[in-house]
């Protein structure tokens, strides 16, 4: 038998893998400190792209933990502007752990409890409920949010009502060079 060839280009697509990214030091995971938010007060945490980070940001997985005996509501966001008002998380490493010094990313973890003021600009993409006591583990995006420079991947704890809430958000994602 013979094969008709196509007279069309064949398209290759290169899949990358989390996996493929850790073992080359592009993997990062982070979490922010304690959130605190309630009584009409939010929290929030992202991974902010510099301008001048010169690499895209391929997003993975979140995870939010709910220390609370009360619901809340965990708002996905991208492109927001961050608050005025937050902290540069000191728990963010890359995943593989055998490379020494180890890489650093250029993206930054930052976090913020007890705002009042809204997410401005960027689109709320989905939200979930994070049920009392629990963690909520999101699936693997493997990279199909990507966040160019100026950029970011923010989650917002919405407060459900008086009760203060207690809780923390990981985040993880590679780099890929421009």
């Amino acid at each position: 038998m013979f094969e008709k060839k196509s007279k069309h280009p064949v398209e290759v697509v290169d899949i990358t893998s989390p996996a493929m990214n850790s073992m080359l030091g592009r993997y990062f995971i982070g979490q922010t400190g304690m959130l605190y938010l309630g009584n009409k007060h939010d929290a929030w945490g992202g991974i902010i792209n510099p301008s001048n980070s010169g690499v895209n940001l391929y997003f993975d997985i979140f995870t939010i933990t709910n220390f609370s005996s009360q619901n809340f509501t965990g708002e996905i966001w991208l492109n927001a502007k961050p608050p005025k008002k937050s902290t540069i998380s000191a728990t963010v490493t890359p995943s593989n752990q055998a490379i020494s010094p180890p890489p650093r990313p250029k993206a930054i973890l930052e976090y913020a409890g007890y705002i009042t003021e809204p997410l401005t600009k960027g689109v709320n993409i989905f939200g979930r409920i994070v049920a009392p006591n629990s963690t909520l583990v999101s699936d693997s995006h493997k990279g199909s949010i990507i966040i160019a420079p100026g950029g970011s991947f923010s989650i917002l704890l919405k407060s459900p009502g008086q009760q203060n809430i207690t809780g923390t958000i990981v985040l993880t994602w590679w780099e890929e060079k421009l």
